[in-house]
This record gives structure tokens, sequence and C-alpha cells, in this order.
């Protein structure tokens, strides 16, 4: 299937399919850059998008089990001049905050010439006080607002950059040499040549960097396929949280709507009801991702891609 459709041109990138972590499958298709014509290669880094969220919501697990912070506690507890009340910390974990999109104050209010961060953001979000869409807890809304939080509380208990916080907490532990969060407050060049590609209509163009993209948690991390089963057995047995932590990862949110079907960094089983699958896709900046977990078989499907289509 694969093969057929790298041939006809539509998919260009990396599948691992893997069974209790044993490799079945692992080949790359197509061109790091289109324009050169080199060809991708197994080990290459991909810009993850969203498939971010799991590690900025690893990151608060390794947190927890330390007592540095409380899910359940008011983010106000930890960023005090946070502007909205009785949001706390597993509101922004499942996404059920009402915390308004902070590219649309940022889009108005700041000068797009430089990079935001995520400090900046908050700056931003504490001046200009967008309403929330809803109350906490009510229901559901994805939204990236959630996880640039969580990345900044990281910043402000541990006192560290959240990049460097993931490199020495997880990304060493686990033996994931090849992954990094990209901090465009440290490192200006991304540090990896597999290029993300746009296409519109029948022209392929770079994508062009965004002042957003100095925003971390909600995406911004880098990596291959070989880090992220890495990643996926640490899941199966982990060793940097708790169990419970998996478990309530792997559980839909509460509201007062309706489920969420969104755990702690992760998508729970709405696309089929009948397959105990948890899963998260990432978009933006020319890459496309996607990560499968089947939890009765232990199978796990990591693609990357550097198109958008």
């Amino acid at each position: 299937l694969v093969t057929n459709e790298a041939r006809s041109g539509v998919f260009n990138g990396v599948v691992l399919l893997a069974e209790k972590g044993e490799v079945l499958y692992h080949k790359a298709f197509g061109y790091r850059n289109f324009k050169l014509k080199d060809s991708l290669r197994k080990h290459d880094c991909f810009q993850l998008a969203s498939v971010s969220k799991m590690f900025t919501a690893y990151a608060i697990g390794i947190l927890s089990k330390r007592g540095q912070i409380h899910i359940d506690s008011s983010v106000q507890h930890y960023i005090i001049d946070f502007p909205y009340r009785n949001v706390t910390v597993r509101n922004l974990l499942n996404h059920t905050s009402g915390l308004p999109r902070y590219m649309v104050v940022s889009d108005q209010h700041f000068n797009r010439d430089s990079v935001l961060s995520n400090r900046m953001m908050h700056c931003l979000m504490e001046y200009h006080q967008p309403a929330s869409y809803f109350s906490p807890g009510w229901r559901f809304n994805y939204q990236n607002t959630n996880y640039a939080y969580l990345a900044l509380l990281v910043e402000e208990i541990t006192q560290m950059p959240f990049s460097s916080f993931c490199r020495k907490e997880i990304f060493e532990p686990l033996e994931m040499y090849d992954s990094f969060i990209l901090d465009r407050r440290v490192v200006t060049d991304i540090p990896c040549k597999v290029e993300g590609h746009i296409y519109r209509s029948a022209r392929v163009l770079y994508a062009h960097e965004n002042y957003i993209n100095g925003v971390t948690g909600d995406k911004g991390m880098y990596s291959n396929a070989t880090d992220l089963l890495r990643f996926d057995r640490e899941l199966t047995h982990p060793t940097l949280v708790d169990s419970s932590w998996i478990e309530a990862s792997f559980t839909p949110g509460k509201t007062e709507y309706r489920s969420s079907h969104y755990g702690f960094g992760w998508r729970v089983g709405e696309e089929s009801e009948d397959i105990n699958m948890v899963y998260h896709y990432g978009w933006g900046n020319g890459f496309k991702s996607c990560f499968m977990r089947f939890l009765d078989t232990d199978r796990t499907l990591i693609i990357l891609t550097n198109r958008d289509r």
C-alpha cells in the first residue's frame, strides 16, 4: 500500500509499524528536499507539530510524580498573574479550559517580524485578556493555548527552558538522541535537513517560518520514527512517570457537556469505537505526522511526512 502511494506521488515520508516493540516494517520514501531530489532516510528527523503535545503532557507527568505540580490545582497557583480564574492544570491537559486562541491576540498585537515565545504569549494574554470561550470544564475544545501554557508551567516550576527540561528529563533518559524541542531563543536555524513542503496547485513550495513557531509545548518538537518507538516502549513500561499517569493519559476527560475523547496529550479512540486505540496527529509548516497505538495488540504505527497533503 505505502509503496503504491509513494510511486503515484501521493506519499512522501517514513512509515514504521511495530508490535510489542519489534519493528515489522520501517521504510522511507521520496525526498528530503523536493528541489534537490535527495532521498529521505529512515532516521531523518521531522517536525512533529501537534504530536509534540504528548511529550508536553509527559513533562507534566514527571513533575507530578515528583510532587512539584498537582494537576487539580489552579494554574494561578503556579502563574500568579494568569488571567483566567478556576482553570486547573487538568483543564489544560484535556482541553477543557475554555481558553481562547493565543494566535488571535498575537496576530493583532505582536510584531510579527520577531519570534513569539511562551512568556511573550502569556504577557499578551495577561494584558489584553481576551474572553474565554466557555467556563472551565464545561466542554472540550482542542486549543493550542492549553499546551503552550503547560510548557510555560514547566519553565516556571523548574526554572529551566522547556527545551532543556525535555532533553534532560525525557530524551536523554530514553536515549532519544535525535529528538529535540527547537528553542528559537537559542537556535535561529533548524538543525534538521528535512524540508517541509506545501502544495499550491501543481507547484511545490518551501513552508515559510512563522513568528508563532517560537512558542513550544503545543508544537516545536523534532524527532524520527526510531526515537518515537523508544518513547512508545516507555509508555508500555513507564520509568519516568507513575503508571497511573499512563492510565489517565489514555482516559477521556470529563466535561459537563460530553466526553472529550482526549486524555493527557492523546486522542482516545473516537475514530473507531470497536478498536482500543490512542493516537495523535500533527500538521504544520509543510509537515504532517501520525502516532497511533493499538492497545489490545500492542501495535504501534508511526507516519512522518514532509508535505502538507
